[in-house]
């Protein structure tokens, strides 16, 4: 009877353990992505690198919209959906791809966070963590720095601007059209 009330629960054990690690470790597999992009957290805005995939050599800064800036400092904003999270370059991606988000940052510990997509990885200096998504519709969508960074925490949001695959490839072409321009 001892023997049974050990073995079959481990058993069980064992039985659900096995298809959980496979889900597990398919959650973290970043291989094969279409598109890779470098996330750096500084104090308080984020850094985009489009490092793989079109889009590759873009690089930009992404800070909060000064619009909301000055709703905020009016100390009696209005109600808008979007209150700190809009901001002046958002991180582009097309829908129905998987992309690869590389974190790191240059200064504190910060986090690269967007709900609608399940996301959290933390960005931390002198350290390269991954993850990935795949936007289902396209849309936007946003997300916050979820460490405690610093006095301008709040106005460190993440904006994603999901398009379709032709849309994103006008933004590319675009993107790079300006990068010619500026040398």
């Amino acid at each position: 009877v001892e023997l049974g009330w050990t073995i079959v629960p481990l058993l069980i054990v064992i039985g659900m353990a096995l298809p959980a690690t496979k889900v597990l470790v398919a959650q973290k597999d970043t291989t094969n992505s279409d598109l890779t992009i470098k996330a750096t957290g500084m104090q308080w805005k984020w850094g985009y690198d489009y490092i793989k995939g079109e889009g590759e050599g873009i690089a930009f800064l992404s800070t909060l919209d000064n619009s909301h800036r000055e709703m905020s400092n009016s100390g009696n904003p209005p109600a808008t959906d979007d209150y700190l999270l809009k901001v002046d370059n958002p991180l582009v991606v097309p829908v129905g791809k998987k992309i690869r988000i590389i974190t790191t940052a240059n200064d504190v510990i910060h986090a690269w966070m967007v709900p609608a997509f399940g996301v959290k990885q933390d960005a931390i200096p002198g350290f390269v963590r991954d993850t990935w998504f795949r936007a289902e519709k396209t849309g936007n969508f946003y997300g916050q720095c979820a460490e405690l960074c610093g006095k301008e925490h709040a106005y460190m949001p993440i904006h994603v601007k999901v398009v379709t695959p032709e849309e994103y490839t006008a933004w590319v072409a675009s993107k790079q059209k300006a990068v010619v321009a500026a040398k």
